[in-house]
This record gives structure tokens, sequence and C-alpha cells, in this order.
């Protein structure tokens, strides 16, 4: 358990803001957030909500509209993950998680859920750090809403810094979403201090841009919470979840002159289904994953090589490439059926190794589905697991599979080696160093970044157009791998075997 400045856990987080940002007293607290609640909403959300931003200012300005995404949460919530941006700490490269055994306020204690200090131990995004916690209204002040919506919960605590890979801490984060009855919470307000029409037009464009799931266009300029939102928004798109505009209001339209105004809004996140995608191109789903420590030189590898001939061709044994084969179908079909998921296998040191893996579907030789981490985050038993029931039901190019499928379903892994970065001068230099079957290729310009696993040579074997595609399915400009400046390039290499394979071995 990493703690922050050696300080020893206190057992309850006490309120910091009790009696500045909401009522001090049980009975006033209960009253004044049960009146916010019992109001009707201004917009109804279709579907479970799985996820909602909400805003953090006293509930005088806030509270009403706070309200609107709490009173449609499930009753039957039972665990609730929020992320609150650091108002009063500094932090860079992720978070803190407060290693706390419940947080606490006027209305009772609100016990920490395991999975909190399960990503403390295993996930380096995390650490506790109490002073971030100390003084941090932006995450108490959703509590007393959620105490009176739900009948118990379990709380995930985050608080978030900047300068992290937000799409990587959605992959570290998207396992608690597995479970419907877990929501996630963004903690934010919008602009702050501008003229009442000035804000309304900036926070327009704001809500645009989260409703257009585009947290790359998002600044902190236009929100307090941009990191948490940005992480949300990440999250989402690897859920498939559909945003809803709840309300909106600023603080001259709920309590204060408008002069300078601070905006809020609630968007609720619901889960849906994606239509199937019409054309799908020979590519795989990349689910970033976190940034992992700098890793030794590449060797230079023989061009000989394919991936399925690589180094690594001893790193698994048959029998443990066909328990995780195994293990990555059972799953998907106890999914399928509403039972519980298979035991993870724990006898091998292998399996409990931590590695970057994909697993791909192929349904009578197509791509079905395909979702990975390309970076080390979980025990490699635990990865396959995950990432099996990501790419039967939540890559989005794809409508999840259906019982009848799985007869006509391949199942294959791709276990990959840790992304080592490419020193280039020239797009020459660059193309020299890449060889076609070998490589997995990672292509990072600013927020964006792409992947192509090694087999996907077989479909693009050019090197500058599997570059140029790479850039294109980053959303970036298809000549960006050309600026060595601009552009980080990662090569690995991956260790591929399937259900077909295994059977003729």
């Amino acid at each position: 358990m990493r703690a922050g400045a050696g300080e020893a856990a206190a057992s309850v987080r006490e309120p910091a803001v009790q009696g500045q940002f909401y009522p001090a007293d049980k009975d006033e607290l209960a009253r004044t957030v049960d009146e916010f609640l019992a109001r009707k909403p201004a917009n109804t959300v279709p579907g479970r909500i799985r996820a909602l931003i909400c805003p953090h200012a006293g509930y005088v300005f806030s509270g009403a509209v706070a309200a609107e995404g709490f009173q449609q949460v499930p009753k039957d919530t039972n665990r609730v993950v929020i992320l609150a941006p650091s108002h009063h700490l500094g932090m860079r490269g992720g978070g803190s998680i407060l290693d706390v055994q419940a947080f606490r306020n006027a209305l009772g204690d609100v016990p920490v859920a395991p999975a909190a200090r399960e990503l403390l131990q295993n996930c380096p995004f995390f650490m506790s750090i109490p002073q971030a916690h100390a003084a941090e209204h932006s995450l108490e002040v959703m509590l007393p809403f959620l105490q009176r919506r739900l009948a118990s919960f379990s709380l995930v605590p985050i608080v978030l810094g900047q300068d992290f890979d937000t799409r990587a801490m959605a992959e570290a984060l998207a396992p608690l979403a597995d479970d419907p009855t877990t929501l996630f919470v963004a903690s934010t307000d919008l602009s702050h201090y501008n003229p009442y029409d000035q804000a309304c037009s900036m926070d327009r464009q704001t809500v645009a841009t989260i409703l257009a799931m585009k947290p790359q266009d998002l600044t902190q300029e236009q929100l307090c919470g941009r990191m948490p939102v940005s992480v949300l928004l990440e999250l989402a798109k690897l859920k498939a979840w559909t945003p809803t505009l709840v309300d909106y209001r600023n603080s001259g339209d709920t309590a204060g002159d408008k002069t300078r105004v601070v905006g809020y809004a609630c968007i609720a996140f619901t889960a849906s289904a994606p239509a199937t995608t019409a054309a799908v191109p020979p590519e795989t789903t990349v689910a970033a994953t976190v940034t992992a420590p700098p890793p030794p030189e590449a060797r230079r590898p023989d061009p000989g090589q394919t991936a399925n001939e690589e180094s690594q061709g001893g790193l698994l044994s048959g029998a443990e490439r066909s328990v995780l084969l195994d293990l990555a179908r059972r799953s998907i079909v106890a999914k399928l059926k509403g039972e519980s998921l298979p035991k993870l296998p724990t006898y091998s040191d292998v399996l409990l190794q931590k590695l970057g893996c994909f697993v791909t579907l192929q349904k009578n030789g197509q791509l079905r589905g395909c979702i990975g981490t390309i970076y080390p985050v979980y025990p490699l038993a635990q990865a396959i697991q995950q990432n099996a029931l990501s790419a039967a039901f939540n890559d989005t190019r794809f409508s999840p599979v259906e019982p009848a499928e799985m007869e006509h379903i391949d199942v294959e892994i791709s276990v990959l080696t840790l992304p080592v970065e490419v020193k280039w001068q020239t797009p020459d230099d660059l193309l020299n160093q890449l060889f076609p079957r070998l490589h997995g290729v990672v292509l990072s310009q600013g927020p964006r970044r792409s992947t192509y696993l090694p087999q996907v040579w077989d479909q693009i074997p050019d090197k500058v157009q599997f570059l140029t595609q790479l850039c294109l399915k980053g959303g970036m400009p298809k000549d960006a791998w050309r600026d060595p400046t601009k552009t980080k390039i990662e090569i690995y290499e991956a260790y591929v075997f399937g259900e077909k394979t295994t059977q003729a071995q």
C-alpha cells in the first residue's frame, strides 16, 4: 500500500466543508437534500444511469442542479466511484485515493469500498495523499445526495491531479464499470466568474463538447473538473454509454447576481447497445492503459521473424495457452448466461505476471471484437478475462455478442512485450526501424494515441500506408508520423495464439 508522506492512515475522513457548503445539523441536512430530490426533474433520463457529471458548489447555488441527476440514480446502486478535482494540492501523474475506512458527515459514515484499496495496491496512477482530501469539497458535497437517495453504498473516493493519460486511467477503472450497480460521478463546475450572458455562451460550448464525447477539446478555463470529466468521457467511450443533458443553470439563475456567475451542468450517461458497423476496417481496437516505467533499450530483431515466432515463444506453455483461451471463452459464456465469472487460475507465475495483452474474437474468419491493454496493468489471467468481456460486449464497432454466435466464434490472444520508444530523426530513419509482422506500433501525438497489433501487417504490408492508416485511426493528420518533434513512436512484439492454432498443435 502506497501512502503519502509516510503518514499512518486514519480510520475516518471527517467532513471539511460541513456547515459551509451544506448544513451541519443532521435533520436540516436531510430535509434540505430531500427537498432538492423531491423536485420534478427538468429532463427525464431514458435507461439506467451508469454515470453522472454533477456540480460541487454550495447547495444554495448548485444543489438543485446536482439533484436533477441524483434523483434518477437507480436505488439498487451499491458502489459509487467519485472522480473529483483537486482545488488545494497540485498533483501530477494521477491522483489520490484516501486510505480510510469511511467518509463521515452529519448523515453518518459512508464505507470505503474494497475496490479502492485494490486500486491503491495495483494501479500506479494512485497513491493515498491525505493533504489532497483534507480540505477538498468537490468530493465531499456529493455524498449527502447519495446517502439520501440510496439505501446503502460503498465509496471509491478519487481526487485527481493533472498531467496524466485520461484514456489510460479510464481503462484502469473500466473493470469496475462491468458491475451495473456501480455508479461513476465526475465532479465539476463550469465557467467561473464571467458576466451572465458570456457564461451562458461559454458553458453551452462546453456542454456541447461533452455531449459530443470530445475530452481532448476541453480546457481548464471551461471547467475546473476537466480531468475527472475527461476520464469519465473516455470511460463512456469504452463502455458505449450515451450522454444526456439533464439540466444547466448558473449561480445567476439560482442564488447569486448576474455580474459574476459560476456555471453548473448535470449530464447523465446511460448504457446503450451500439449499432453494428457496416464496414469494419482491418484493424484492432485499442484500449490504452497506464504508462509503464521506462523500458530497457530495444533489441534489433531478426526481420525474418513473425509475430508468432519471436523471442517470447517460451513464455507460455501449451497448457497455459489452453487455460487462458478457455478462461476467455468461459468468461464470455458466463456473462451471456448471467452466471458468476470463472475463477482466475493462479497456479502459474506467468499467469500472475502483469503483461499487456489483447483478446480478439473472429466469427467465420471475420473480426467480431478486439480489445486490449498495451501496457502491463493487471496480472495476465485477470487482464485476459477483462479484455475478453470487453471484446465481446464493449467494442463499439459491433453489437454485443449473442449466445447463438459463440459456436461460430474463435478466440485469439496476443501477449505483448513492453513498448519501447523508437529514436528517429527522419521518416526514412523511422521506416528502417520497423519490421512488418514483428512490430506492433503505438503512435502518439499530444492527447491522441492509436495502435496496430503486429497481425495488422497482414492487411497493410506497406510501411508508409501502415503508419498513415494508424495516424488516421487516432484522429491525427495522415502524415503525423513524419514529424519526430511532435510524434512519439513505440514498438512492441506479440506472442499470438488462438483456439484454432492451439487445437492444431
